[in-house]
């Protein structure tokens, strides 16, 4: 099961430019639901807000 649920719409946590940040917990890492954007380098985006930089993630 995923730590974090898939979001299918135009936010942030879905976002190209959205870098998740990660906290360490003994031997594992948990992904919290804030990071930043790399595109307009703004600190403290959080994964449900929303910006006009938004781009589609690369499918891998």
């Amino acid at each position: 099961m995923p730590l974090y649920p898939k979001v299918d719409y135009l936010v942030c946590g879905t976002c190209a430019h959205f870098c998740r940040h990660y906290v360490k917990d003994r031997s594992r890492y948990i992904p919290l639901t804030f990071g930043h954007c790399v595109y307009l380098r703004t600190k403290d985006r959080r994964e449900d807000g929303a910006c006009p930089a938004w781009r589609a993630r690369p499918q891998k």
